[in-house]
């Protein structure tokens, strides 16, 4: 092995052209790969489920350029984001399957260059491109080609977290100093210093697309925080003159910044259309505060599964009386929709007291003017407050970590390890719940024609041939055998690169003993990535639990789990070659050798020097 190592070097070093051909084929499989993966897209197709009133439909009528003018009860159900991605794909006139294949391009690209920043391997940069580029959840049947916010979660984070990356590894140029004494700046030192502003905007305005993606979004915000603040340390620790400290410490707080701007921006945009300053009416605002309260009622008939029983409802009505003036909204609330024919005979399980809630304001004082309906349940909430205070209504001893999930005894909290731990290890393998795309979108004909129609032309697909067959010798049916194979290989790579990591837990306590840091510092952050995406998996479980299907929980899950534990097994791998004196010693003991091989002993050259004197 030795001495192929060492031809392979000498090949390169006194053969240049070979190292060249190298290059060239390198290239030319990453085009290979690039197109491939391309043709995946264009031949799995992105599928739109125009039935899901509540869902997919609902965020697609976001995107319609009446939608500010929406008298839908639903119209701040839910976040925004996703019908501002589909609106922009509309203007855009690009395909929808091309639209997500470069967005996992994107995410490709960044992370690779990311990787490629931490550990300077070109080898690996390389190898992560690929390795996101081709992840099966892009060719999920939920998670993957469904026209769904969910679809999107796993490369947008991927692109938060290369983002994240390229922060930390960000620095600030260089001040020049003039005659010896202040410190001064050159015009490419000011671009610089312009460009790395600009770049720190962009990365808030990335999380402010990410977080109005979806409701519970706010989880994401500690670890955002934590990497600021991680930058903001190190410069202030840097050898750095002041005034470059001050300036580099300032301009890390812009993503903080341009995150806040343009989540402001959005609820601005709300607050002019629809009367209210947020980004939903249905976890935000008094009516989300309503229910919460409601989940706060002691009740013995309250279960993970039964979020909001029968006389919990009853009871914050009867400690109202500004609720008791519309009966209507109660009456609805436990006798209609999901609690039809009664609520004792069919009780709301889950969030779905809070849908069940916006459609009984409708039916009674109306949605139309949505302050109105905010300012009447504030009088609500303080009356319930005021019960609550005085002993009027009882709250529950269990323990609530968020007013939009129910709160539970310590033996339920307990109990949601296992799942929990079940969707967190499936990410690794994505072999129990994962379904390779087969869903197909339905040419716009027959009972709901025009929403059909509607949604395939925002996606910028033809409605009388929405599922075309772009390559005569790659089938649907090819491409689904394909992405079957590729989640076997993902299962192969993870498993090896889990046995890498946990060898370099190893190598990390020889490191820690001898002070060197470096490795240590790369596996400590990707087990921190590894605990953030098992304490969301726990936090997801608490809310999904009630569904009692293991796939809408994989569905829940796996989309936003991916991307932490793909780039955290990938930093260990890092981790595991970052090792510099290692390899340096490495490659000088091969110089050595091949130095050796190359030019005769010195007994023989003296020998010969003396015999020709």
């Amino acid at each position: 092995m030795t001495s192929i190592a060492t031809i392979t070097i000498i090949s390169f070093k006194h053969f240049p052209k070979t190292r060249q051909a190298l290059r060239f084929i390198i290239a030319m499989a990453l085009v290979a790969i690039t197109a491939g993966r391309l043709v995946m897209s264009l031949t799995l197709h992105m599928w739109y489920p125009f039935t899901q009133r509540a869902d997919d439909a609902l965020l697609m009528s976001y995107s319609f350029p009446e939608y500010p003018n929406s008298s839908d009860r639903y119209k701040l159900a839910k976040n925004q984001g996703y019908g501002w991605f589909l609106r922009a794909v509309g203007w855009s006139r690009i395909n929808i399957d091309t639209v997500y294949f470069l967005l996992w391009f994107l995410a490709a690209v960044l992370v690779a260059f990311a990787t490629y920043r931490f550990f300077h391997r070109t080898w690996l940069a390389l190898s992560t491109y690929i390795y996101v580029l081709w992840n099966p959840l892009a060719f999920e049947n939920w998670q993957g080609t469904r026209v769904y916010r969910n679809s999107i979660f796993a490369p947008t984070l991927f692109i938060l977290l290369a983002l994240l990356m390229l922060f930390l590894t960000s620095t600030p140029p260089k001040s020049k100093c003039v005659h010896g004494s202040t410190p001064g700046l050159t015009a490419a030192q000011i671009l610089a210093w312009l460009g790395m502003g600009c770049f720190y905007c962009v990365l808030g305005l990335v999380f402010t697309i990410i977080y109005d993606m979806k409701e519970d979004s706010i989880w994401l915000v500690p670890m955002f925080i934590f990497v600021l603040s991680l930058k903001v340390i190190t410069v202030v620790r840097s050898h750095s003159d002041i005034i470059r400290k001050t300036l580099a410490a300032s301009l890390c707080l812009l993503p903080l910044i341009s995150a806040y701007s343009g989540l402001e921006a959005i609820k601005s945009y709300n607050a002019r259309n629809f009367g209210v300053h947020m980004l939903n009416t249905r976890t935000t605002g008094e009516i989300a505060g309503f229910i919460s309260r409601i989940y706060k009622i002691k009740s013995l008939h309250q279960t993970p599964e039964i979020w909001s029983p029968a006389d919990s409802i009853v009871a914050a009505e009867k400690a109202s009386p500004t609720l008791q003036t519309q009966p209507g909204i109660i009456d609805y609330v436990t006798h209609s929709d999901f609690a039809a024919p009664d609520i004792l005979v069919k009780p709301l399980t889950g969030d779905y007291i809070s849908w069940q809630m916006l459609a009984a304001i409708d039916e009674t004082i109306g949605m139309e003017d949505e302050n109105a309906v905010q300012q009447f349940f504030r009088k609500v909430n303080m009356e319930i407050d005021a019960a609550f205070s005085d002993g009027s209504l009882t709250k529950t001893d269990k323990i609530s970590v968020s007013s939009s999930l129910v709160p539970r005894s310590k033996h339920e909290i307990i109990e949601l390890f296992d799942p929990a731990s079940d969707v967190f290890s499936d990410t690794f393998t994505l072999q129990r719940y994962y379904q390779v795309s087969h869903n197909v979108n339905i040419p716009a004909t027959g009972k709901y024609n025009i929403v059909n129609k509607r949604g395939l032309q925002q996606l910028n697909i033809d409605p009388r041939n929405p599922n075309p067959r772009i390559f005569p010798l790659f089938s649907y049916h090819n491409a689904q055998e394909v992405a079957s194979t590729v989640v076997t290989i993902y299962m192969i790579v993870n498993i090896l690169l889990l046995i890498v990591l946990l060898i370099n837990l190893f190598c990390c306590v020889r490191d820690l003993h001898h002070r060197k840091w470096i490795r240590p510092a790369f596996t400590a952050l990707s087990l921190c990535l590894f605990l953030y995406a098992y304490a969301y998996a726990f936090f997801a479980m608490w809310y999904a639990q009630y569904l009692k299907n293991t796939y809408v929980q994989f569905f829940y899950t796996a989309g936003l789990l991916t991307p932490f534990v793909a780039i955290g097994l990938i930093l260990g791998l890092g981790a595991f070659c970052s090792d510099g004196h290692y390899w340096e010693s490495l490659f000088a003991r091969l110089k050595e050798y091949q130095a050796n091989r190359l030019s005769p002993p010195q007994e023989a050259v003296s020998l010969h020097d003396q015999r020709s004197q």
